[in-house]
């Protein structure tokens, strides 16, 4: 057995060995940084950044500056302006809580966390930071502003309208106030003024493509469509990716008629912004209007995954595999919209047909009669609802909310498409890696180990035929020289499992464990080829944790749970390494990996925050535990995991904060 003797020469070694790594790799895990930068150069080009908007790089740099001065409000009310910037309104608005806690008496930190709270729905919370703002500072126009822009969101009209008047009489001049104040006099439908409003916001800021978007949809409210069509087009002309203009131009063209333009915009639209449920859904009423009815059912089969709860659209798409004949798949989705909504009688009269298609009398006849009894309510016709009588285009959905560009060269880093799934296992690699694509985990002084410093990656491609190969030639050599190295077999079976020889991989780690019974490592990567094996009989299907995107964070959905006792052995063997080094963060952060396959997201979530514990800069493992905590509908603790991730550096965090946790 081979056991770390750790004398005082092995240990100024290990001191050697630590400093050429960080002198070898520094600049790398601190690109554009140099070590000899001040604290205040990197302030600065942490705001440069922000000017030029470049957020993901500010932050980057101001995580160093913090590291450097963990006590400064400065640091943190500008990372704080970065999370938002990046819509991680849970992590901006710890970062301003920390700003505050040091430095209590900025008003402009009360205001921007008014922001943040505001985004978070806590409209009270944002009222007391705007009122403790206004004590600091009563002449601070921002203030007002953002009273106004909360009180039009409760639809507080004639307040959010005198704020507004207060705002401009302290001398906010940028157009955004008009616009603020016009759609409060829109919503109090006194239109004149609010297209008074609009145009004056058009005068201080000609290129601004908005004013023209809100004066289309007035006119299209009150009817005139040609003139909301030409607003619309002035908007597009100053900005042709606007999407929120192309999903409004296309209700207008619906009424013009003209169903071609409408879906020629619809398209681009989703082009653009392709989580968008609207214009799928808006999309799939005009393919029902044109007898495209396949087309139709691929759009509400996209709906429902953005949006799991959206009733209508299991609905419709039951009454269109009714009228394909389709009459099982149908029968699903009138369970689900009954499900959703038990009082809904229009479904129950629907799934009576469906059922009667289908020879179930006595189901057919329960559903008639609930139909009819729910109609006693509601003035139900029974005939009313018959796919060949129904006027679907009276469903088409206006936007409500804030409708973002996505995928255009302007478009925000969070909002590109992202595909949600845990981030795969960690394997142990022994060749020369770029220092980004690997972590290092220090044994010393642990025992079972070889030697003191490891490296881990999740980067599967760095394990390439010709790496493989080559390290399988080096460690025969050795092990034909030097037959009793445990740590040789260890080596060789990493590459063999690269090779996917499995055999040969398995046979190593047997002679590895007669020569060491107590190495760490063999169990690990025993376990990791193991479950490497199962994944390939398994048809190398790599989507179990894989979510829908949707629009809030119960649109996400459990994989399928493989429920393969062959898992047993592979969590076994990740136990025996844990009990050997209950330190070992890889080992529980693969452990929970495996118990996510097979559907046991409680003991997952566990051993991700095993992992945390043991390294505390987990950035996958706080990634991780995210996700499975909305699997769990723990929400809030998954949002702040996946905060906490990208403030590490796991970018796709943004883009899932983006689609799951601020709706």
């Amino acid at each position: 057995m081979f056991t770390n003797c750790h004398s005082k020469a092995d240990r100024i070694n290990r001191f050697r060995t630590v400093w050429i790594v960080v002198s070898l790799y520094g600049l790398l895990l601190f690109p554009g940084l140099s070590f000899s930068q001040s604290l205040e150069g990197l302030i600065q080009t942490g705001q440069n950044y922000l000017r030029r908007g470049q957020y993901v790089d500010a932050l980057e740099q101001l995580n160093y500056a913090i590291q450097r001065e963990p006590a400064s409000s400065e640091l943190y009310f500008l990372r704080g302006y970065a999370k938002f910037s990046l819509d991680d309104y849970i992590g901006a608005e710890d970062d301003y809580n920390r700003s505050i806690s040091f430095s209590p008496f900025q008003a402009e930190v009360f205001v921007n966390r008014a922001v943040v709270r505001c985004e978070r729905l806590n409209y009270n919370g944002a009222f007391d930071d705007l009122a403790a703002a206004q004590k600091l500072d009563s002449t601070n126009a921002d203030i007002f502003f953002n009273l106004a822009r909360i009180k039009l969101i409760m639809k507080k009209y004639y307040a959010s309208i005198s704020d507004c008047n207060t705002a401009i009489r302290l001398g906010y001049k940028h157009e955004s106030i008009y616009l603020l104040k016009g759609s409060s006099e829109w919503g109090l439908k006194r239109l004149d003024n609010a297209i008074s409003d609009m145009k004056k916001a058009i005068e201080i800021n000609p290129a601004n493509s908005y004013p023209f978007i809100q004066l289309g949809c007035i006119s299209l409210e009150q009817g005139q469509t040609d003139s909301s069509i030409t607003y619309f087009n002035q908007a597009l002309k100053l900005d042709s990716n606007n999407v929120y203009a192309l999903f409004n131009r296309s209700l207008a063209l619906v009424k013009v008629p003209d169903q071609e333009g409408a879906l020629k915009d619809l398209d681009k639209v989703i082009r653009l912004s392709p989580y968008n449920s609207y214009a799928y859904f808006n999309r799939a009423i005009l393919s029902i209007d044109k007898n495209e009815k396949m087309n139709a059912i691929r759009d509400l089969t996209f709906v429902i995954k953005l949006n799991p709860k959206n009733i209508t659209s299991y609905y419709y798409r039951g009454m269109l595999e009714t009228d394909l004949k389709k009459y099982n798949e149908a029968l699903e989705d009138m369970d689900k919209t009954i499900e959703l909504s038990p009082e809904y009688a229009d479904a129950y009269y629907a799934r009576f047909q469906v059922k009667s298609k289908l020879k179930d009398m006595r189901g057919a006849k329960e559903d008639y009669n609930k139909a009819l009894e729910l109609g006693k309510k509601s003035h139900f016709n029974p005939d009313s609802l018959s796919s060949e009588k129904k006027n679907y285009l009276e469903s088409l959905v206006k936007l409500s909310g804030d409708f973002e560009e996505m995928n255009t060269s302007g478009g925000k880093f969070q909002n590109q498409p992202v595909s949600i799934q845990l981030i795969p296992l960690f394997r142990i690699i022994f060749d020369k890696t770029p220092y980004s694509l690997v972590r290092f985990y220090d044994a010393f002084p642990k025992e079972h180990y070889h030697t003191n410093l490891h490296g881990f990656t999740t980067h599967e491609e760095l394990f390439t035929d010709t790496v493989c190969r080559k390290g399988i030639a080096v460690q025969t050599r050795l092990i034909d020289s030097i037959p009793y190295q445990a740590e040789l077999y260890i080596k060789r079976a990493t590459y063999y499992a690269g090779l996917n020889l499995y055999n040969e991989a398995f046979r190593d780690l047997e002679s590895a464990l007669k020569l060491d019974s107590s190495n760490v490592l063999v169990y690990f990567i025993r376990a990791n080829t193991r479950y490497s094996l199962i994944r390939l009989m398994h048809s190398l299907d790599t989507t179990l944790t894989a979510v829908t995107i949707g629009k809030n964070p119960e649109a996400l959905e459990k994989g399928k749970a493989e429920d393969d006792p062959a898992y047993d052995s592979v969590i076994m063997d990740y136990t025996r390494a844990i009990r050997l080094d209950t330190g070992f963060a890889f080992a529980w952060y693969n452990r929970a990996i495996v118990f996510s396959r097979k559907g046991e997201f409680r003991k997952a979530a566990d051993d991700f925050s095993k992992g945390i514990q043991s390294l505390p800069d987990f950035a996958e493992a706080y990634y991780n535990r995210g996700l499975v905590s909305m699997l769990l509908n723990e929400n809030l603790s998954g949002c702040e995991d996946l905060s906490r991730a990208g403030e590490l550096g796991i970018l796709d965090a943004y883009r899932v904060i983006k689609r799951t946790c601020n709706r």
